[in-house]
Protein backbone atom coordinates (compact mmCIF):
# COMPACT_ATOMS: atom_id res chain seq x y z
CA UNK A 1 0.00 0.00 0.00
CA UNK A 2 1.45 3.90 -0.78
CA UNK A 3 2.23 5.63 2.06
CA UNK A 4 -0.22 8.27 1.45
CA UNK A 5 2.60 11.10 3.45
CA UNK A 6 5.09 10.47 0.62
CA UNK A 7 4.73 11.31 -2.84
CA UNK A 8 4.67 9.07 -4.99
CA UNK A 9 7.30 7.72 -8.14
CA UNK A 10 6.01 5.88 -11.61
CA UNK A 11 9.20 4.77 -13.15
CA UNK A 12 8.46 4.73 -17.22
CA UNK A 13 8.31 0.78 -17.17
CA UNK A 14 5.29 0.72 -15.38
CA UNK A 15 4.03 3.76 -16.49
CA UNK A 16 3.46 2.14 -20.12
CA UNK A 17 2.28 -0.98 -18.30
CA UNK A 18 -0.67 0.74 -17.12
CA UNK A 19 -1.14 2.71 -19.99
CA UNK A 20 -1.39 -0.90 -21.98
CA UNK A 21 -3.26 -2.21 -19.39
CA UNK A 22 -5.89 1.01 -18.86
CA UNK A 23 -5.67 0.32 -15.33
CA UNK A 24 -6.06 1.94 -12.29
CA UNK A 25 -2.57 3.81 -11.60
CA UNK A 26 -2.88 3.85 -7.70
CA UNK A 27 -2.00 0.42 -5.64
CA UNK A 28 -0.52 -1.10 -8.64
CA UNK A 29 2.92 0.45 -10.37
CA UNK A 30 3.30 3.39 -7.81
CA UNK A 31 6.57 3.00 -6.42
CA UNK A 32 7.81 5.29 -3.05
CA UNK A 33 10.95 7.47 -2.88
CA UNK A 34 13.68 7.10 -0.21
CA UNK A 35 12.66 8.95 3.10
CA UNK A 36 14.51 12.11 3.68
CA UNK A 37 12.87 13.17 7.14
CA UNK A 38 10.14 13.47 8.74
CA UNK A 39 9.18 17.51 7.30
CA UNK A 40 9.13 18.42 3.53
CA UNK A 41 12.90 18.48 1.70
CA UNK A 42 14.30 18.12 -1.86
CA UNK A 43 13.63 14.91 -3.38
CA UNK A 44 16.04 12.71 -4.68
CA UNK A 45 17.51 13.49 -8.46
CA UNK A 46 15.22 11.93 -10.86
CA UNK A 47 15.97 10.63 -14.36
CA UNK A 48 14.75 12.46 -16.89
CA UNK A 49 11.76 10.37 -18.13
CA UNK A 50 10.97 9.38 -14.40
CA UNK A 51 7.47 11.14 -13.31
CA UNK A 52 6.98 12.16 -9.45
CA UNK A 53 3.88 14.19 -7.48
CA UNK A 54 5.38 17.31 -6.94
CA UNK A 55 4.21 20.86 -6.98
CA UNK A 56 7.31 23.01 -5.27
CA UNK A 57 10.83 23.29 -6.57
CA UNK A 58 14.05 24.36 -6.53
CA UNK A 59 15.24 26.50 -8.85
CA UNK A 60 19.30 25.32 -9.90
CA UNK A 61 20.88 28.69 -11.34
CA UNK A 62 24.54 29.47 -12.86
CA UNK A 63 26.24 32.29 -14.74
CA UNK A 64 22.96 33.81 -14.86
CA UNK A 65 20.70 31.52 -16.44
CA UNK A 66 18.46 29.09 -14.67
CA UNK A 67 20.16 25.21 -15.11
CA UNK A 68 17.44 23.08 -13.38
CA UNK A 69 15.01 22.67 -11.27
CA UNK A 70 14.77 19.98 -7.81
CA UNK A 71 11.23 18.87 -6.89
CA UNK A 72 10.23 19.56 -3.44
CA UNK A 73 8.77 17.04 -0.90
CA UNK A 74 5.07 17.84 0.25
CA UNK A 75 3.68 15.95 3.29
CA UNK A 76 0.55 15.42 1.73
CA UNK A 77 -0.04 14.72 -1.50
CA UNK A 78 -2.27 17.99 -2.88
CA UNK A 79 -6.19 17.18 -3.81
CA UNK A 80 -5.32 17.94 -7.83
CA UNK A 81 -3.29 14.57 -7.28
CA UNK A 82 -6.04 12.68 -4.95
CA UNK A 83 -7.77 9.55 -6.02
CA UNK A 84 -7.72 10.30 -9.95
CA UNK A 85 -9.02 7.63 -12.17
CA UNK A 86 -6.79 6.33 -15.07
CA UNK A 87 -9.65 4.55 -16.64
CA UNK A 88 -10.16 6.23 -20.47
CA UNK A 89 -13.30 8.45 -20.78
CA UNK A 90 -16.57 6.64 -22.71
CA UNK A 91 -17.05 9.67 -24.67
CA UNK A 92 -20.36 8.52 -26.23
CA UNK A 93 -22.38 9.41 -23.11
CA UNK A 94 -22.30 13.21 -23.52
CA UNK A 95 -24.77 15.31 -25.02
CA UNK A 96 -25.68 14.44 -28.67
CA UNK A 97 -23.98 16.15 -30.89
CA UNK A 98 -27.25 17.62 -33.76
CA UNK A 99 -29.15 18.46 -30.37
CA UNK A 100 -27.93 22.47 -29.22
CA UNK A 101 -26.00 22.22 -25.98
CA UNK A 102 -25.41 25.27 -23.80
CA UNK A 103 -24.57 25.15 -20.32
CA UNK A 104 -23.45 27.44 -17.54
CA UNK A 105 -21.43 29.41 -16.43
CA UNK A 106 -20.30 27.81 -13.01
CA UNK A 107 -17.05 29.15 -11.13
CA UNK A 108 -14.09 27.28 -11.33
CA UNK A 109 -12.06 29.57 -9.32
CA UNK A 110 -13.24 27.72 -5.79
CA UNK A 111 -11.11 28.93 -2.65
CA UNK A 112 -9.47 25.68 -1.24
CA UNK A 113 -11.16 24.01 1.93
CA UNK A 114 -7.47 23.78 3.79
CA UNK A 115 -6.20 26.85 5.05
CA UNK A 116 -2.91 26.13 4.17
CA UNK A 117 -3.50 26.43 0.81
CA UNK A 118 -1.96 29.59 -0.94
CA UNK A 119 -5.17 31.79 -2.36
CA UNK A 120 -4.92 35.31 -2.93
CA UNK A 121 -7.72 37.70 -3.81
CA UNK A 122 -6.34 38.39 -8.13
CA UNK A 123 -7.16 34.74 -9.85
CA UNK A 124 -6.48 35.13 -13.35
CA UNK A 125 -4.99 33.62 -16.59
CA UNK A 126 -6.41 30.10 -16.80
CA UNK A 127 -5.74 27.46 -18.99
CA UNK A 128 -7.27 24.20 -19.63
CA UNK A 129 -7.29 20.74 -21.26
CA UNK A 130 -9.10 17.61 -21.15
CA UNK A 131 -8.07 14.37 -19.86
CA UNK A 132 -7.85 10.57 -21.41
CA UNK A 133 -10.31 10.02 -18.42
CA UNK A 134 -12.57 12.59 -19.24
CA UNK A 135 -11.89 14.74 -16.44
CA UNK A 136 -11.13 18.73 -17.25
CA UNK A 137 -8.09 20.30 -15.81
CA UNK A 138 -7.36 23.93 -14.97
CA UNK A 139 -3.76 25.90 -13.87
CA UNK A 140 -4.04 29.65 -13.28
CA UNK A 141 -1.51 32.10 -11.02
CA UNK A 142 -3.18 33.69 -7.86
CA UNK A 143 -1.50 36.68 -6.85
CA UNK A 144 -2.02 39.71 -4.85
CA UNK A 145 -0.48 41.87 -7.43
CA UNK A 146 1.15 40.25 -10.92
CA UNK A 147 4.38 41.28 -10.46
CA UNK A 148 4.72 40.00 -6.91
CA UNK A 149 6.73 36.82 -5.74
CA UNK A 150 3.90 35.11 -3.74
CA UNK A 151 2.60 34.79 -7.75
CA UNK A 152 1.67 30.87 -7.94
CA UNK A 153 0.12 28.81 -9.92
CA UNK A 154 -3.23 26.86 -8.72
CA UNK A 155 -4.99 24.02 -10.24
CA UNK A 156 -8.36 22.67 -9.78
CA UNK A 157 -10.55 19.21 -11.58
CA UNK A 158 -13.24 18.83 -13.02
CA UNK A 159 -13.42 15.05 -12.15
CA UNK A 160 -15.42 13.41 -14.90
CA UNK A 161 -19.24 12.99 -14.27
CA UNK A 162 -19.29 15.89 -11.09
CA UNK A 163 -21.29 18.93 -11.29
CA UNK A 164 -18.67 21.44 -10.05
CA UNK A 165 -15.07 22.17 -9.95
CA UNK A 166 -12.82 20.62 -6.69
CA UNK A 167 -11.50 23.58 -4.55
CA UNK A 168 -7.93 25.30 -5.43
CA UNK A 169 -4.57 23.90 -4.44
CA UNK A 170 -1.35 25.03 -5.16
CA UNK A 171 0.48 22.95 -8.48
CA UNK A 172 3.73 24.85 -9.27
CA UNK A 173 5.79 27.29 -7.49
CA UNK A 174 9.04 28.22 -6.75
CA UNK A 175 9.93 29.62 -3.27
CA UNK A 176 10.59 33.22 -3.19
CA UNK A 177 10.17 33.43 -6.87
CA UNK A 178 6.76 34.59 -9.03
CA UNK A 179 4.77 32.50 -11.12
CA UNK A 180 3.02 33.20 -14.16
CA UNK A 181 1.71 32.75 -18.04
CA UNK A 182 0.89 28.96 -17.27
CA UNK A 183 0.14 26.85 -19.80
CA UNK A 184 -1.14 22.85 -20.00
CA UNK A 185 -1.94 21.15 -22.98
CA UNK A 186 -2.87 17.36 -24.12
CA UNK A 187 -1.66 15.91 -26.92
CA UNK A 188 -4.62 14.08 -27.63
CA UNK A 189 -2.84 10.48 -26.73
CA UNK A 190 -2.09 10.85 -22.85
CA UNK A 191 0.87 13.10 -22.50
CA UNK A 192 0.73 16.19 -21.29
CA UNK A 193 2.40 19.40 -21.36
CA UNK A 194 2.61 22.07 -18.19
CA UNK A 195 4.91 25.38 -18.41
CA UNK A 196 4.64 28.05 -16.41
CA UNK A 197 7.13 31.64 -16.47
CA UNK A 198 9.58 32.26 -13.51
CA UNK A 199 9.39 35.78 -12.41
CA UNK A 200 12.68 37.64 -11.48
CA UNK A 201 14.59 37.28 -7.98
CA UNK A 202 14.61 41.52 -6.52
CA UNK A 203 17.49 43.19 -9.09
CA UNK A 204 16.77 39.99 -12.20
CA UNK A 205 15.70 40.76 -15.30
CA UNK A 206 12.25 39.94 -15.98
CA UNK A 207 10.59 36.89 -17.14
CA UNK A 208 14.45 34.94 -16.21
CA UNK A 209 12.87 31.56 -17.90
CA UNK A 210 10.32 29.40 -18.99
CA UNK A 211 10.23 25.99 -17.30
CA UNK A 212 8.18 22.83 -18.92
CA UNK A 213 7.21 19.44 -17.25
CA UNK A 214 5.41 16.12 -18.66
CA UNK A 215 2.47 13.61 -17.13
CA UNK A 216 1.73 10.43 -18.57
CA UNK A 217 -1.13 9.38 -16.18
CA UNK A 218 -4.17 12.19 -16.06
CA UNK A 219 -1.88 14.73 -14.08
CA UNK A 220 -1.27 12.86 -11.07
CA UNK A 221 2.88 12.55 -11.71
CA UNK A 222 5.15 14.82 -13.41
CA UNK A 223 8.87 14.79 -14.93
CA UNK A 224 11.36 17.15 -13.52
CA UNK A 225 10.26 20.61 -14.73
CA UNK A 226 13.12 22.07 -16.97
CA UNK A 227 14.02 25.47 -18.57
CA UNK A 228 13.84 25.28 -22.43
CA UNK A 229 14.21 29.43 -22.13
CA UNK A 230 16.62 31.06 -20.29
CA UNK A 231 18.91 33.91 -20.45
CA UNK A 232 18.89 37.50 -21.43
CA UNK A 233 18.46 36.55 -25.26
CA UNK A 234 14.47 35.29 -24.19
CA UNK A 235 13.75 37.70 -21.03
CA UNK A 236 10.87 39.50 -23.67
CA UNK A 237 9.56 36.04 -24.74
CA UNK A 238 8.57 34.37 -21.67
CA UNK A 239 5.96 35.39 -20.84
CA UNK A 240 2.80 32.85 -22.40
CA UNK A 241 -0.49 31.65 -22.35
CA UNK A 242 -2.75 28.91 -23.23
CA UNK A 243 -1.61 28.66 -26.72
CA UNK A 244 0.55 25.38 -26.82
CA UNK A 245 -0.30 23.61 -30.19
CA UNK A 246 0.89 20.68 -32.84
CA UNK A 247 1.57 21.04 -36.46
CA UNK A 248 0.08 18.80 -38.63
CA UNK A 249 4.09 17.65 -39.50
CA UNK A 250 4.46 17.24 -35.18
CA UNK A 251 5.76 20.72 -34.21
CA UNK A 252 4.64 22.19 -31.19
CA UNK A 253 4.04 26.04 -31.53
CA UNK A 254 4.02 28.36 -28.40
CA UNK A 255 3.16 31.61 -28.78
CA UNK A 256 4.58 33.99 -25.43
CA UNK A 257 4.63 38.05 -25.53
CA UNK A 258 7.42 40.55 -26.34
CA UNK A 259 5.94 43.02 -24.51
CA UNK A 260 7.92 45.85 -24.68
CA UNK A 261 7.23 45.85 -28.55
CA UNK A 262 3.56 45.03 -28.13
CA UNK A 263 4.08 41.92 -29.89
CA UNK A 264 4.19 37.88 -29.70
CA UNK A 265 6.57 35.50 -31.27
CA UNK A 266 6.45 31.79 -31.38
CA UNK A 267 8.67 29.25 -29.89
CA UNK A 268 9.15 25.76 -31.63
CA UNK A 269 9.79 22.12 -31.12
CA UNK A 270 10.39 19.67 -33.46
CA UNK A 271 11.08 16.60 -31.28
CA UNK A 272 8.03 16.20 -28.64
CA UNK A 273 9.57 19.45 -26.48
CA UNK A 274 12.61 18.30 -25.63
CA UNK A 275 14.44 21.21 -27.42
CA UNK A 276 13.01 24.70 -28.60
CA UNK A 277 13.94 27.90 -30.90
CA UNK A 278 12.52 31.21 -31.68
CA UNK A 279 12.79 31.63 -35.13
CA UNK A 280 12.37 35.51 -34.52
CA UNK A 281 9.62 36.99 -36.72
CA UNK A 282 6.68 39.68 -34.55
CA UNK A 283 2.86 38.55 -34.46
CA UNK A 284 1.35 42.10 -33.99
CA UNK A 285 -0.20 42.74 -30.55
CA UNK A 286 0.10 40.63 -27.50
CA UNK A 287 -1.50 37.61 -26.27
CA UNK A 288 -1.41 36.24 -29.59
CA UNK A 289 -3.68 32.86 -30.46
CA UNK A 290 -2.51 30.79 -33.68
CA UNK A 291 -3.72 28.34 -35.79
CA UNK A 292 -2.52 26.23 -38.90
CA UNK A 293 -4.35 26.90 -42.14
CA UNK A 294 -3.50 25.23 -45.60
CA UNK A 295 -0.36 25.00 -46.89
CA UNK A 296 1.42 25.14 -43.81
CA UNK A 297 0.50 28.67 -42.92
CA UNK A 298 0.02 30.10 -39.56
CA UNK A 299 -2.62 32.38 -38.94
CA UNK A 300 -2.75 34.93 -35.52
CA UNK A 301 -4.82 36.72 -33.76
CA UNK A 302 -3.89 39.10 -31.17
CA UNK A 303 -4.91 42.40 -28.15
CA UNK A 304 -3.95 45.44 -29.99
CA UNK A 305 -5.23 48.91 -29.84
CA UNK A 306 -6.02 48.14 -33.38
CA UNK A 307 -5.06 48.63 -37.10
CA UNK A 308 -6.56 50.98 -39.28
CA UNK A 309 -9.49 48.84 -41.90
CA UNK A 310 -8.99 50.79 -44.70
CA UNK A 311 -4.98 49.35 -45.39
CA UNK A 312 -5.71 45.66 -46.19
CA UNK A 313 -2.14 44.31 -45.61
CA UNK A 314 0.85 45.91 -43.20
CA UNK A 315 4.71 44.41 -43.32
CA UNK A 316 7.35 44.66 -40.89
CA UNK A 317 10.25 46.55 -41.92
CA UNK A 318 13.24 44.65 -42.22
CA UNK A 319 15.33 44.75 -39.29
CA UNK A 320 13.48 47.61 -37.71
CA UNK A 321 10.76 47.20 -35.00
CA UNK A 322 7.96 48.95 -36.91
CA UNK A 323 5.78 48.55 -39.37
CA UNK A 324 5.55 50.05 -42.46
CA UNK A 325 1.98 51.67 -42.23
CA UNK A 326 1.59 53.99 -44.94
CA UNK A 327 -1.98 54.53 -44.56
CA UNK A 328 -3.82 56.55 -46.75
CA UNK A 329 -6.90 56.63 -44.50
CA UNK A 330 -7.24 55.53 -41.26
CA UNK A 331 -10.77 53.88 -41.54
CA UNK A 332 -12.20 52.12 -38.34
CA UNK A 333 -9.41 50.37 -35.90
CA UNK A 334 -9.85 46.73 -36.09
CA UNK A 335 -8.37 43.63 -33.96
CA UNK A 336 -5.17 42.51 -36.41
CA UNK A 337 -4.83 39.30 -37.76
CA UNK A 338 -1.27 37.85 -38.71
CA UNK A 339 0.17 35.34 -41.39
CA UNK A 340 3.15 34.05 -42.02
CA UNK A 341 4.08 31.50 -44.71
CA UNK A 342 7.76 30.97 -43.19
CA UNK A 343 7.20 29.21 -39.71
CA UNK A 344 7.57 32.34 -38.13
CA UNK A 345 10.40 34.04 -39.46
CA UNK A 346 8.25 37.06 -41.16
CA UNK A 347 4.55 38.16 -40.62
CA UNK A 348 2.15 39.80 -42.35
CA UNK A 349 -1.19 41.37 -40.98
CA UNK A 350 -3.74 43.33 -42.13
CA UNK A 351 -6.90 44.02 -40.36
CA UNK A 352 -9.52 41.81 -39.23
CA UNK A 353 -13.29 42.16 -39.33
CA UNK A 354 -13.32 42.20 -35.39
CA UNK A 355 -13.27 45.09 -32.77
CA UNK A 356 -9.72 45.05 -30.87
CA UNK A 357 -9.53 44.12 -27.28
CA UNK A 358 -7.37 45.42 -24.24
CA UNK A 359 -6.27 45.33 -21.20
CA UNK A 360 -8.14 42.59 -19.23
CA UNK A 361 -8.85 40.92 -22.04
CA UNK A 362 -8.09 37.73 -24.31
CA UNK A 363 -9.11 36.88 -27.05
CA UNK A 364 -9.30 32.86 -28.19
CA UNK A 365 -8.75 30.78 -31.69
CA UNK A 366 -8.58 26.82 -31.95
CA UNK A 367 -10.22 24.89 -34.62
CA UNK A 368 -13.02 22.42 -34.09
CA UNK A 369 -13.01 19.04 -34.14
CA UNK A 370 -15.61 19.23 -37.22
CA UNK A 371 -13.44 21.82 -39.28
CA UNK A 372 -14.36 25.22 -38.51
CA UNK A 373 -12.28 28.17 -36.30
CA UNK A 374 -13.28 28.72 -33.86
CA UNK A 375 -12.56 32.73 -32.25
CA UNK A 376 -14.05 34.09 -29.13
CA UNK A 377 -13.47 37.43 -28.17
CA UNK A 378 -15.12 40.94 -26.83
CA UNK A 379 -17.10 43.21 -28.94
CA UNK A 380 -15.32 46.23 -26.76
CA UNK A 381 -12.48 46.88 -24.53
CA UNK A 382 -12.87 46.59 -21.18
CA UNK A 383 -14.85 49.87 -19.36
CA UNK A 384 -15.73 51.49 -16.42
CA UNK A 385 -19.52 51.65 -16.87
CA UNK A 386 -20.74 48.76 -18.65
CA UNK A 387 -23.47 50.85 -20.54
CA UNK A 388 -20.44 52.71 -22.62
CA UNK A 389 -19.73 49.26 -24.13
CA UNK A 390 -19.37 49.31 -27.76
CA UNK A 391 -21.62 46.72 -29.72
CA UNK A 392 -21.38 44.61 -32.52
CA UNK A 393 -24.01 43.01 -35.17
CA UNK A 394 -24.72 39.31 -34.89
CA UNK A 395 -27.78 36.67 -34.36
CA UNK A 396 -29.23 35.68 -31.11
CA UNK A 397 -30.40 32.45 -30.07
CA UNK A 398 -33.51 33.22 -32.59
CA UNK A 399 -31.71 33.95 -35.17
CA UNK A 400 -32.55 37.24 -35.54
CA UNK A 401 -30.06 39.90 -36.40
CA UNK A 402 -28.98 41.89 -32.95
CA UNK A 403 -26.55 44.32 -31.44
CA UNK A 404 -24.90 42.52 -28.97
CA UNK A 405 -22.17 43.61 -26.06
CA UNK A 406 -19.32 41.47 -24.69
CA UNK A 407 -18.32 38.12 -25.35
CA UNK A 408 -19.47 36.79 -28.43
CA UNK A 409 -18.10 33.41 -30.91
CA UNK A 410 -17.54 33.29 -34.20
CA UNK A 411 -16.90 30.95 -36.89
CA UNK A 412 -15.09 30.01 -40.26
CA UNK A 413 -15.05 27.80 -42.87
CA UNK A 414 -12.13 28.96 -45.21
CA UNK A 415 -9.52 29.64 -42.86
CA UNK A 416 -10.28 33.17 -41.40
CA UNK A 417 -11.59 35.06 -44.67
CA UNK A 418 -15.01 34.74 -43.39
CA UNK A 419 -16.74 34.63 -40.82
CA UNK A 420 -20.49 34.02 -41.48
CA UNK A 421 -21.50 33.19 -37.66
CA UNK A 422 -20.84 35.41 -35.14
CA UNK A 423 -22.91 34.83 -32.06
CA UNK A 424 -22.88 36.02 -28.42
CA UNK A 425 -21.99 33.72 -25.59
CA UNK A 426 -24.50 34.41 -22.73
CA UNK A 427 -26.61 32.15 -20.56
CA UNK A 428 -29.59 34.78 -21.28
CA UNK A 429 -30.00 36.12 -17.79
CA UNK A 430 -28.50 35.69 -14.45
CA UNK A 431 -25.81 38.06 -12.34
CA UNK A 432 -22.69 36.72 -12.27
CA UNK A 433 -18.99 37.72 -10.58
CA UNK A 434 -16.57 36.95 -13.30
CA UNK A 435 -13.48 37.67 -11.20
CA UNK A 436 -10.19 39.29 -11.70
CA UNK A 437 -10.12 42.46 -13.68
CA UNK A 438 -14.15 41.52 -14.90
CA UNK A 439 -15.94 42.18 -11.57
CA UNK A 440 -19.73 41.36 -11.96
CA UNK A 441 -22.13 41.55 -14.85
CA UNK A 442 -25.81 40.97 -15.87
CA UNK A 443 -26.52 38.76 -18.43
CA UNK A 444 -29.25 39.27 -21.05
CA UNK A 445 -30.10 37.99 -24.41
CA UNK A 446 -28.49 40.74 -25.93
CA UNK A 447 -25.53 41.16 -23.36
CA UNK A 448 -22.63 38.56 -22.09
CA UNK A 449 -19.48 38.72 -20.12
CA UNK A 450 -17.33 41.96 -21.09
CA UNK A 451 -13.97 41.01 -20.17
CA UNK A 452 -11.79 37.77 -19.15
CA UNK A 453 -9.17 35.72 -20.50
CA UNK A 454 -10.06 32.98 -22.20
CA UNK A 455 -8.92 29.57 -22.95
CA UNK A 456 -11.11 26.84 -24.78
CA UNK A 457 -10.99 23.42 -25.14
CA UNK A 458 -12.67 20.73 -27.11
CA UNK A 459 -13.68 17.47 -25.56
CA UNK A 460 -13.81 14.71 -27.96
CA UNK A 461 -17.56 14.76 -27.61
CA UNK A 462 -17.24 17.68 -28.92
CA UNK A 463 -18.68 19.75 -26.39
CA UNK A 464 -16.79 23.28 -26.35
CA UNK A 465 -15.73 24.17 -22.26
CA UNK A 466 -14.81 27.70 -22.33
CA UNK A 467 -13.05 29.30 -19.64
CA UNK A 468 -13.20 32.98 -18.88
CA UNK A 469 -10.82 34.67 -15.74
CA UNK A 470 -13.45 33.08 -13.80
CA UNK A 471 -16.19 31.17 -14.93
CA UNK A 472 -16.31 28.24 -17.16
CA UNK A 473 -19.31 27.83 -19.56
CA UNK A 474 -20.10 24.63 -22.45
CA UNK A 475 -21.50 24.59 -25.43
CA UNK A 476 -21.51 22.49 -28.69
CA UNK A 477 -20.75 23.82 -32.83
CA UNK A 478 -24.80 23.17 -32.87
CA UNK A 479 -25.75 25.57 -29.93
CA UNK A 480 -23.56 28.04 -32.58
CA UNK A 481 -25.55 27.02 -35.52
CA UNK A 482 -28.91 27.34 -34.15
CA UNK A 483 -30.88 30.27 -34.94
CA UNK A 484 -28.54 30.59 -38.10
Amino acid sequence: MIDAFRPAVVSPTARRIARGASAFLSGLVLTVPPVMGSGGGLLPAQEADTTLTYRRFEVLEANGRITGTRPMRDSLPPRWARDVSQVPADWSERPEPAVPYFEGPIPFVVAPDDPTEPFYSHNHGPSVTWLENGDLLVVWFSTEREANPESTILASRLRNGHASWEPASEFFKAPFQGMSGPGIWHDGNGTLLQYSALFPKVGDPWWRALLLRKSYDNGVTWTRAEPFSTGDRYVNGHRCGPNLSQLSNGTLVLVCDVSYQGSSTIHLSDDGGSSWYMPGGLIRGIHARIVEIADGKLLAFARHHGVASARSEYRWNEGTDLPLMNVESLGELRMPMSITTSRGLQWDFKASPFPPIGSGQRLELIRLREGPLLLISFTSKRKADLDDLDGFPMVDGSGQAVVGYGMFAALSWDDGETWPVKKLVTPGSGEYDGGAWTGPFTATPTRAEHAGYLSATQTPDGVIHLLSSRLHYRFNLTWLLDGR
